[in-house]
């Protein structure tokens, strides 16, 4: 309703717009045309040229270790940068590596390296160059478990003007797959405008073209984006973005033995074209202090993915690798409203959403024309279509300086359909979640929440080969919380009992879908008594009962099969001083998990057992080291195993 108000649009044209609901895809096309003719209002975007300096103002140095049972994390970030008012020079490295010491030891590794640097030679050019290099590495057999690209390309920044800049470059490039090293000139430009004003309206956009030429590989790239702005009135803004890009990426796979032969080749080469368009129209007002506001917006995405493999062999078509289109077009519409006072804030969304994929076989010539329309077929199963509609309310209303409710809805409908007779996967679904919360603010050291919860979620599917999977999930949980900060004692404590009913709707059909439920218990606390100024005993742990087994929804009643009990106590003593926090104390896990039979007789099954000491060392060295430690060894006793485990954290933040 206000956003036909707000238009204007007449009788004659409402009579029209009433014509088109017949039509949703009119409709849908009818309102985006409307925010399209409004006036333009776009957010900043931030200078993401390859050729900026601007990342490198803030320098700073990240690593950290991650070692739990048999897996090990090392990270590592770095960022620094010199800027003086003619000449930068900026670099940036990521490396992350991952070991996983199991039965079989696996080690992935990626690295990343960019490095840059600019002289201005005149005012308003800049001389500089860049080298890029990327490794990806993993010990695993995988059509690409190791490849590298280096790149190296000299560049000239042209700005006219403050807010606008191009860049041409032009280097050479060094890419690396499956053994293959490929070499060959990059060249390309890049065309910047930010934060530019045009009367009253402000225009930020991003153009690139990229060659990198590579024989017998070519990888090419195509961006173009622009935001335009303006406010149309003080409380009125509105935003256009569109984007264009393509990118063409050539990869190497191992050739099937046919192909090698025949075309004498050991990897095959396969082109990867993705375009993509993208239109998107916001409208939004915000009140300058109390009242109403509203936010409308309207999008287009459509997509294309082109697969073209260099070399197929006809002699052996059901070894050929047939090619492949994906086309994809997304439709969204959605808008809300907002109300704001001193006492109560509440916001009404929705959105509304067509999708559509649609894969299609690519005709290969000379290959008989049976098989052709057998891969079109299976091609043809994996098209689909959806419709997505969600609504949403949100209530923070303030009775008093010390209560406060809070109140929310959700709710969505999807409804997903594939035109293919071979596909059953057609399904309506709906979700719905309700919450009300209730804060109370018992005294200036205390306060308590109570938060009641549901959700319900039913999903049909249309055909009869997969009915019997139909479902309803109910979910309610109840919890309560409390936070007490005193002189001497700080305490959050909160207790949740929750409960998870899935019920079948055909489950007398099919033995091995049953309805079942999962009830579950928590209690947790976290409590910290200052002892002395520096010295402090800190308390954190949780206990969680659950149980799992059969149920009937109609006579709302169950036969548990399983039960679980996890508790988690972990009692520390710390030392705090300004620059050094200190804290040792034992690690207590523990997870035993029963069997139930039907005379509702437990028997332990498997019981966890981790007991160890804990430590935690956070370290600040000035302004700009933040050292932290954490650890804790386990010495695990389960299932009749025993065994001693080390785990380590650590990280560094350095702001250089």
């Amino acid at each position: 309703m206000l956003l036909f108000f707000y238009f204007h649009i007449s009788e004659e044209n409402f009579k029209k717009v009433l014509i088109c609901v017949k039509c949703k895809y009119r409709l849908i096309v009818f309102v985006i045309l409307i925010l399209f003719s409004l006036k333009l209002n776009a957010q900043e975007n931030a200078d993401s040229s390859s050729f900026s300096q601007n990342i490198f103002k803030k320098n700073l140095f990240t690593t950290g270790l991650d070692k739990q049972l048999n897996t090990y994390l090392f990270s590592n970030y770095f960022r620094y940068g010199i800027n003086t008012d003619r000449f930068y020079i900026g670099a940036k490295e990521i490396f992350n590596s991952t070991i996983v010491n199991s039965t079989q030891k696996n080690i992935k590794d990626e690295h990343n390296l960019f490095l840059t640097g600019g002289y201005e030679i005149l005012t308003g050019f800049t001389a500089g160059l860049t080298l890029a290099n990327i490794i990806y590495s993993d010990d695993r057999y995988t059509q690409i478990n190791k490849t590298s690209l280096l790149n190296s390309t000299v560049f000239l920044k042209y700005s006219p003007l403050k807010n606008i800049s191009i860049s041409p470059y032009l280097g050479v490039s060094s890419n690396q797959q499956i053994d293959e090293t490929d070499n060959g000139p990059i060249y390309g430009a890049e065309f910047n405008i930010n934060s530019l004003m045009l009367s009253d309206f402000q225009l930020n956009s991003q153009m690139k073209f990229q060659n990198e030429d590579i024989s017998p590989r070519k990888n090419t790239l195509r961006n173009i984006s622009v935001n335009l702005a303006n406010n149309i009135e003080e409380t009125f803004t509105n935003t256009l973005s569109v984007s264009y890009s393509e990118q063409q990426k050539d990869f190497y796979f191992s050739a099937d033995s046919v192909t090698s032969t025949e075309f004498n080749i050991i990897n095959n080469i396969q082109s990867r074209t993705e375009t993509n368009y993208y239109i998107q129209d916001r409208l939004k007002s915000i009140p300058v202090s109390e009242g109403f506001s509203f936010e409308a917006l309207g999008s287009i995405y459509w997509r294309t993915i082109d697969r073209n493999t260099r070399y197929v062999s006809l002699s052996n078509t059901s070894a050929s690798n047939y090619d492949t289109q994906i086309n994809e077009l997304r439709v969204d519409i959605a808008g809300g409203a907002e109300y704001k006072s001193k006492s109560l804030f509440s916001s009404f969304k929705f959105t509304y959403a067509q999708y559509e994929e649609k894969h299609e076989a690519k005709k290969i010539e000379g290959v008989d024309n049976l098989v052709y329309l057998d891969r079109e077929e299976i091609e043809f199963q994996k098209n689909n279509q959806a419709e997505t509609a969600t609504l949403s309310l949100y209530t923070n209303w303030k009775l008093t300086d010390n209560d406060n409710i809070i109140f929310s809805l959700y709710h969505r409908k999807l409804v997903y359909d594939t035109p293919s007779d071979e596909n059953y996967d057609d399904r309506d679904e709906l979700l719905s979640i309700g919450r009300i919360g209730y804060e109370r603010k018992l005294s200036p050291l205390f306060r308590m929440l109570f938060n009641l919860e549901g959700s319900l979620n039913k999903i049909v599917y249309i055909f009869s080969e997969r009915s019997s999977n139909n479902n309803v999930r109910r979910f309610l949980k109840f919890s309560t919380s409390g936070y007490y900060a005193g002189t001497y004692l700080t305490s959050s404590n909160s207790a949740e009992i929750s409960a998870n009913y899935t019920t079948y709707d055909y489950e007398y059909l099919n033995s091995s879908l049953q309805s079942y439920s999962f009830r579950q218990f928590t209690l947790k606390d976290s409590t910290t008594y200052k002892i002395s100024k520096r010295i402090r005993l800190i308390f954190n742990g949780y206990i969680k009962l659950s149980e799992q087994g059969n149920f009937d929804w109609a006579t709302f009643s169950g036969l548990p099969s399983r039960y679980l009990d996890e508790r988690l106590f972990e009692p520390r003593m710390g030392y705090f001083t300004e620059n050094l926090n200190l804290s040792w104390g034992i690690r207590y896990f523990n997870l035993c998990i029963y069997s139930v039979n039907s005379s509702d007789v437990r028997t332990k099954t498997s019981d966890y057992l981790s007991v160890g000491p804990v430590s935690e060392i956070k370290y600040r060295i000035g302004s700009k080291i933040d050292l932290t430690f954490f650890g804790w060894y386990e010495f695990i006793n389960g299932d009749g195993a025993k065994r001693e485990v080390p785990n380590v954290i650590f990280k560094m933040n350095w702001m250089i």
